[in-house]
Protein backbone atom coordinates (compact mmCIF):
# COMPACT_ATOMS: atom_id res chain seq x y z
CA UNK A 1 0.00 0.00 0.00
CA UNK A 2 1.21 3.59 -1.03
CA UNK A 3 -0.77 7.03 -1.41
CA UNK A 4 -0.49 8.94 -4.59
CA UNK A 5 -1.72 12.96 -4.46
CA UNK A 6 -2.66 14.25 -7.07
CA UNK A 7 -3.76 17.92 -7.99
CA UNK A 8 -3.16 21.69 -8.16
CA UNK A 9 0.44 22.06 -5.96
CA UNK A 10 -0.67 25.09 -4.58
CA UNK A 11 -3.41 23.01 -2.84
CA UNK A 12 -0.68 20.57 -1.59
CA UNK A 13 0.56 22.20 2.19
CA UNK A 14 4.05 21.33 3.35
CA UNK A 15 2.04 19.56 5.94
CA UNK A 16 -0.14 17.21 3.97
CA UNK A 17 3.32 16.22 2.45
CA UNK A 18 4.86 15.21 5.71
CA UNK A 19 1.80 13.48 7.21
CA UNK A 20 2.03 11.21 3.57
CA UNK A 21 5.77 10.73 4.24
CA UNK A 22 5.34 9.49 7.66
CA UNK A 23 2.83 7.00 6.93
CA UNK A 24 4.77 6.17 3.44
CA UNK A 25 7.95 6.09 4.24
CA UNK A 26 9.66 3.79 1.86
CA UNK A 27 10.04 6.11 -1.23
CA UNK A 28 8.93 9.21 -2.77
CA UNK A 29 8.21 10.33 -6.65
CA UNK A 30 6.53 13.13 -8.86
CA UNK A 31 4.86 13.85 -12.21
CA UNK A 32 4.24 16.29 -14.70
CA UNK A 33 3.58 17.49 -18.01
CA UNK A 34 5.89 20.18 -18.67
CA UNK A 35 3.28 22.18 -20.89
CA UNK A 36 6.40 24.02 -23.01
CA UNK A 37 8.45 21.07 -24.40
CA UNK A 38 5.14 18.31 -23.87
CA UNK A 39 7.59 16.47 -22.05
CA UNK A 40 6.39 14.58 -18.58
CA UNK A 41 8.91 15.36 -15.53
CA UNK A 42 9.66 12.86 -13.43
CA UNK A 43 11.36 12.96 -9.97
CA UNK A 44 11.74 9.71 -7.50
CA UNK A 45 14.23 8.41 -5.16
CA UNK A 46 14.19 7.29 -1.32
CA UNK A 47 15.57 8.76 1.34
CA UNK A 48 14.98 8.54 4.77
CA UNK A 49 15.04 12.70 5.13
CA UNK A 50 12.05 14.75 4.71
CA UNK A 51 13.65 17.64 4.13
CA UNK A 52 14.74 16.32 0.53
CA UNK A 53 11.17 15.52 -0.16
CA UNK A 54 10.17 18.71 0.76
CA UNK A 55 13.18 20.62 -1.30
CA UNK A 56 12.19 18.87 -4.40
CA UNK A 57 8.53 19.52 -3.59
CA UNK A 58 9.38 23.44 -3.54
CA UNK A 59 11.52 23.38 -6.73
CA UNK A 60 9.02 21.68 -9.28
CA UNK A 61 5.29 22.94 -7.86
CA UNK A 62 6.08 26.39 -9.33
CA UNK A 63 6.39 24.85 -12.53
CA UNK A 64 3.58 22.86 -13.34
CA UNK A 65 0.08 23.56 -12.64
CA UNK A 66 -1.27 19.93 -12.12
CA UNK A 67 1.05 16.85 -10.71
CA UNK A 68 0.85 13.50 -8.80
CA UNK A 69 2.60 12.83 -5.80
CA UNK A 70 3.81 9.10 -4.74
CA UNK A 71 4.90 7.93 -1.35
CA UNK A 72 5.61 4.28 -1.05
CA UNK A 73 5.41 1.61 1.45
CA UNK A 74 6.82 -1.47 0.46
CA UNK A 75 5.00 -4.54 -0.38
CA UNK A 76 6.79 -6.12 -3.04
CA UNK A 77 9.99 -5.74 -3.96
CA UNK A 78 12.92 -4.03 -2.27
CA UNK A 79 13.35 -0.72 -0.96
CA UNK A 80 15.84 1.45 -3.43
CA UNK A 81 15.70 4.48 -5.95
CA UNK A 82 14.07 1.75 -8.51
CA UNK A 83 11.24 1.00 -7.09
CA UNK A 84 10.18 4.05 -6.41
CA UNK A 85 7.43 5.61 -8.38
CA UNK A 86 6.24 6.59 -11.02
CA UNK A 87 7.70 3.82 -13.71
CA UNK A 88 7.99 4.33 -16.82
CA UNK A 89 5.49 2.59 -19.64
CA UNK A 90 6.74 4.45 -22.69
CA UNK A 91 9.85 7.09 -23.64
CA UNK A 92 8.97 9.71 -26.08
CA UNK A 93 12.95 9.29 -27.45
CA UNK A 94 12.03 5.55 -28.36
CA UNK A 95 8.55 5.19 -28.56
CA UNK A 96 7.02 8.80 -29.65
CA UNK A 97 4.99 9.08 -26.47
CA UNK A 98 5.93 9.42 -22.93
CA UNK A 99 3.55 7.68 -20.59
CA UNK A 100 4.35 7.18 -16.72
CA UNK A 101 2.31 5.11 -13.93
CA UNK A 102 1.67 5.09 -10.52
CA UNK A 103 0.18 2.87 -8.44
CA UNK A 104 -1.71 2.62 -5.07
CA UNK A 105 -2.43 -1.00 -3.45
CA UNK A 106 -0.56 -4.02 -2.31
CA UNK A 107 -0.82 -6.00 -5.18
CA UNK A 108 -0.97 -5.60 -8.93
CA UNK A 109 -1.63 -8.97 -11.30
CA UNK A 110 1.97 -9.33 -13.12
CA UNK A 111 4.50 -12.16 -12.57
CA UNK A 112 7.06 -11.61 -10.61
CA UNK A 113 10.25 -12.33 -12.12
CA UNK A 114 12.73 -11.11 -9.40
CA UNK A 115 12.29 -10.37 -5.71
CA UNK A 116 14.34 -7.79 -6.51
CA UNK A 117 11.63 -5.59 -8.29
CA UNK A 118 7.80 -4.78 -7.62
CA UNK A 119 5.10 -5.84 -8.58
CA UNK A 120 4.05 -2.41 -10.45
CA UNK A 121 7.96 -2.37 -12.11
CA UNK A 122 6.71 -5.46 -13.83
CA UNK A 123 2.71 -4.47 -14.65
CA UNK A 124 4.44 -1.36 -16.45
CA UNK A 125 6.95 -3.08 -17.85
CA UNK A 126 5.38 -6.55 -19.07
CA UNK A 127 1.54 -5.98 -19.59
CA UNK A 128 1.00 -2.03 -20.04
CA UNK A 129 4.31 -1.18 -22.15
CA UNK A 130 3.50 -4.25 -24.72
CA UNK A 131 0.04 -2.73 -25.00
CA UNK A 132 1.00 0.78 -25.86
CA UNK A 133 3.90 0.34 -28.19
CA UNK A 134 2.72 2.60 -31.12
CA UNK A 135 -0.45 2.32 -30.21
CA UNK A 136 -0.26 5.17 -27.65
CA UNK A 137 -3.85 6.63 -29.16
CA UNK A 138 -5.32 3.60 -26.75
CA UNK A 139 -5.71 6.08 -23.77
CA UNK A 140 -7.92 8.02 -25.68
CA UNK A 141 -10.39 4.78 -25.74
CA UNK A 142 -12.48 4.74 -22.65
CA UNK A 143 -12.74 0.80 -23.28
CA UNK A 144 -9.43 -0.03 -23.34
CA UNK A 145 -8.62 2.35 -20.33
CA UNK A 146 -11.94 0.29 -18.30
CA UNK A 147 -10.26 -3.03 -19.16
CA UNK A 148 -6.94 -1.87 -17.41
CA UNK A 149 -8.75 -1.14 -14.77
CA UNK A 150 -10.58 -4.14 -14.88
CA UNK A 151 -7.40 -6.29 -14.46
CA UNK A 152 -5.31 -3.96 -12.21
CA UNK A 153 -8.78 -4.43 -10.02
CA UNK A 154 -8.11 -8.45 -10.24
CA UNK A 155 -6.38 -9.24 -7.23
CA UNK A 156 -7.71 -6.77 -5.09
CA UNK A 157 -8.61 -2.84 -5.00
CA UNK A 158 -6.35 -0.68 -6.57
CA UNK A 159 -5.75 2.78 -7.98
CA UNK A 160 -3.66 3.55 -10.78
CA UNK A 161 -2.59 6.99 -12.27
CA UNK A 162 -1.65 7.63 -15.36
CA UNK A 163 0.21 10.41 -17.33
CA UNK A 164 0.66 10.71 -20.49
CA UNK A 165 1.83 13.52 -23.13
CA UNK A 166 -0.75 12.21 -26.23
CA UNK A 167 -4.19 13.12 -24.00
CA UNK A 168 -1.88 15.31 -21.90
CA UNK A 169 -3.51 14.15 -19.14
CA UNK A 170 -3.58 12.51 -16.00
CA UNK A 171 -6.01 9.42 -15.45
CA UNK A 172 -7.65 7.64 -12.67
CA UNK A 173 -8.44 4.28 -12.43
CA UNK A 174 -9.82 2.67 -9.57
CA UNK A 175 -11.59 4.53 -6.39
CA UNK A 176 -10.10 7.78 -5.67
CA UNK A 177 -10.91 10.14 -2.79
CA UNK A 178 -11.82 14.15 -3.51
CA UNK A 179 -10.65 16.57 -0.92
CA UNK A 180 -9.90 20.39 -0.88
CA UNK A 181 -9.60 20.09 -4.61
CA UNK A 182 -7.04 17.28 -4.09
CA UNK A 183 -7.41 13.51 -5.34
CA UNK A 184 -6.51 10.80 -3.12
CA UNK A 185 -5.44 7.75 -4.14
CA UNK A 186 -6.75 6.10 -0.11
CA UNK A 187 -8.15 8.73 2.60
CA UNK A 188 -6.10 8.10 5.24
CA UNK A 189 -4.46 10.94 5.73
CA UNK A 190 -7.53 13.21 4.07
CA UNK A 191 -7.77 16.23 7.10
CA UNK A 192 -10.61 18.01 8.08
CA UNK A 193 -11.73 21.46 7.26
CA UNK A 194 -7.87 23.04 7.37
CA UNK A 195 -6.93 26.20 5.92
CA UNK A 196 -3.58 25.44 4.23
CA UNK A 197 -2.67 29.04 3.39
CA UNK A 198 0.62 29.99 3.15
CA UNK A 199 1.66 26.54 3.47
CA UNK A 200 4.82 26.11 2.86
CA UNK A 201 5.58 27.98 6.57
CA UNK A 202 6.11 26.40 9.27
CA UNK A 203 3.01 25.56 11.29
CA UNK A 204 1.36 22.56 12.90
CA UNK A 205 -2.04 21.95 11.80
CA UNK A 206 -4.41 19.84 14.03
CA UNK A 207 -5.95 16.77 11.79
CA UNK A 208 -9.29 15.09 12.21
CA UNK A 209 -9.59 12.92 15.30
CA UNK A 210 -10.62 9.33 13.37
CA UNK A 211 -7.63 9.73 10.78
CA UNK A 212 -6.53 5.81 11.05
CA UNK A 213 -2.75 4.99 10.99
CA UNK A 214 -3.26 1.68 9.50
CA UNK A 215 -0.77 1.22 6.88
CA UNK A 216 2.46 -0.20 8.97
CA UNK A 217 -0.20 -2.16 11.16
CA UNK A 218 -1.93 -3.54 8.40
CA UNK A 219 1.02 -4.57 6.14
CA UNK A 220 3.75 -5.13 8.56
CA UNK A 221 7.02 -4.20 6.75
CA UNK A 222 8.98 -7.04 9.14
CA UNK A 223 6.44 -9.49 8.62
CA UNK A 224 7.00 -9.20 4.84
CA UNK A 225 10.41 -9.46 5.03
CA UNK A 226 10.31 -12.59 7.10
CA UNK A 227 8.13 -14.23 4.73
CA UNK A 228 10.03 -12.76 1.66
CA UNK A 229 13.62 -12.33 2.34
CA UNK A 230 13.63 -9.04 1.10
CA UNK A 231 15.89 -6.45 2.86
CA UNK A 232 15.65 -2.98 3.49
CA UNK A 233 18.37 -1.08 1.21
CA UNK A 234 18.71 2.52 1.47
CA UNK A 235 20.15 3.89 -1.24
CA UNK A 236 20.33 7.85 -2.07
CA UNK A 237 19.88 9.02 -5.82
CA UNK A 238 22.02 7.76 -8.75
CA UNK A 239 23.32 11.39 -10.04
CA UNK A 240 25.46 11.98 -6.67
CA UNK A 241 27.25 8.88 -7.62
CA UNK A 242 26.94 9.97 -11.13
CA UNK A 243 28.57 13.61 -10.73
CA UNK A 244 31.83 12.24 -9.12
CA UNK A 245 32.09 9.20 -11.81
CA UNK A 246 32.23 11.94 -15.15
CA UNK A 247 35.74 11.81 -15.91
CA UNK A 248 35.22 15.84 -16.41
CA UNK A 249 34.64 16.77 -13.19
CA UNK A 250 37.63 17.24 -10.65
CA UNK A 251 36.35 15.02 -8.18
CA UNK A 252 37.02 11.78 -9.45
CA UNK A 253 35.06 8.41 -8.13
CA UNK A 254 38.35 7.07 -6.01
CA UNK A 255 38.32 10.17 -3.91
CA UNK A 256 34.29 9.99 -3.68
CA UNK A 257 34.80 6.14 -2.86
CA UNK A 258 37.28 6.91 0.37
CA UNK A 259 35.41 8.96 1.35
CA UNK A 260 33.35 7.50 4.70
CA UNK A 261 31.34 8.92 7.37
CA UNK A 262 34.52 9.22 9.72
CA UNK A 263 35.95 11.59 7.23
CA UNK A 264 33.19 14.20 7.06
CA UNK A 265 32.58 13.95 11.37
CA UNK A 266 36.38 14.74 11.65
CA UNK A 267 36.48 17.45 9.02
CA UNK A 268 33.38 18.76 10.71
CA UNK A 269 35.28 18.53 13.63
CA UNK A 270 38.31 19.89 12.90
CA UNK A 271 37.14 23.17 11.60
CA UNK A 272 34.50 24.32 14.07
CA UNK A 273 37.96 25.23 15.74
CA UNK A 274 40.71 26.51 13.01
CA UNK A 275 41.63 30.16 12.08
CA UNK A 276 40.11 31.39 8.53
CA UNK A 277 43.58 30.83 6.93
CA UNK A 278 43.59 27.62 8.11
CA UNK A 279 40.13 26.64 7.04
CA UNK A 280 40.78 28.01 3.74
CA UNK A 281 43.66 25.91 3.52
CA UNK A 282 41.98 22.43 4.84
CA UNK A 283 39.23 23.19 2.21
CA UNK A 284 41.54 23.50 -0.73
CA UNK A 285 43.01 20.18 0.57
CA UNK A 286 39.87 18.43 1.05
CA UNK A 287 37.74 19.08 -2.04
CA UNK A 288 36.23 15.60 -1.83
CA UNK A 289 34.90 16.12 1.44
CA UNK A 290 33.91 19.58 0.87
CA UNK A 291 31.77 18.69 -2.09
CA UNK A 292 30.25 15.55 -0.12
CA UNK A 293 29.49 18.00 2.52
CA UNK A 294 28.10 20.40 0.03
CA UNK A 295 25.67 17.44 -1.60
CA UNK A 296 24.63 16.01 1.88
CA UNK A 297 23.45 19.84 2.85
CA UNK A 298 21.44 20.23 -0.54
CA UNK A 299 20.06 16.78 0.29
CA UNK A 300 18.48 17.63 3.64
CA UNK A 301 21.19 16.43 6.07
CA UNK A 302 22.72 18.35 8.68
CA UNK A 303 26.26 18.31 8.85
CA UNK A 304 26.61 19.39 12.46
CA UNK A 305 24.98 16.12 14.00
CA UNK A 306 27.38 12.86 13.29
CA UNK A 307 24.06 10.77 12.84
CA UNK A 308 22.87 12.42 9.98
CA UNK A 309 26.25 12.12 8.49
CA UNK A 310 26.79 8.51 8.87
CA UNK A 311 22.83 8.38 7.33
CA UNK A 312 24.04 10.33 3.97
CA UNK A 313 27.10 7.93 3.83
CA UNK A 314 24.99 4.95 4.17
CA UNK A 315 22.77 5.92 1.42
CA UNK A 316 24.86 6.89 -1.12
CA UNK A 317 27.03 3.39 -0.38
CA UNK A 318 25.85 0.74 -3.39
CA UNK A 319 23.99 2.86 -5.41
CA UNK A 320 22.68 0.98 -8.44
CA UNK A 321 21.79 2.84 -11.88
CA UNK A 322 19.58 1.35 -14.26
CA UNK A 323 17.27 2.07 -17.51
CA UNK A 324 14.02 2.23 -17.37
CA UNK A 325 13.49 1.35 -20.80
CA UNK A 326 15.15 -2.15 -20.06
CA UNK A 327 13.04 -4.23 -17.86
CA UNK A 328 15.71 -6.49 -16.50
CA UNK A 329 18.43 -4.03 -16.59
CA UNK A 330 20.31 -3.63 -13.40
CA UNK A 331 23.90 -3.11 -12.62
CA UNK A 332 26.28 -1.24 -9.83
CA UNK A 333 26.98 2.23 -10.42
CA UNK A 334 31.00 2.27 -12.02
CA UNK A 335 30.74 -1.26 -13.21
Amino acid sequence: MCLIIQGNPKSISKEIIKKAFKQNPDGFGLMYLDNKTNRIITKKFFTKKINKILKVCKEHFKKCDEIGLHFRISTVGITNNQNCHPFQILNQDNDKADCYLMHNSPRLPAPILSDKFSDTYYFSKNILRPMLIGKIQLLNNNEFVETIETIAQSECDSRILLLDNYTKSFQFLGKWHNHNGLKYSNNLIIPSNINYSNHWSSYEKPYASDVKISYRNEFDQTALNSKTGHEIKSQAETEIKNYFEDENNIYQAKDYNSINADDLIGFMDLITAVSETKLENEIKENPEIVAQLILATQSGYDINDSTDLQLFCDETNNLTTFSDLKPYAMRKAGK
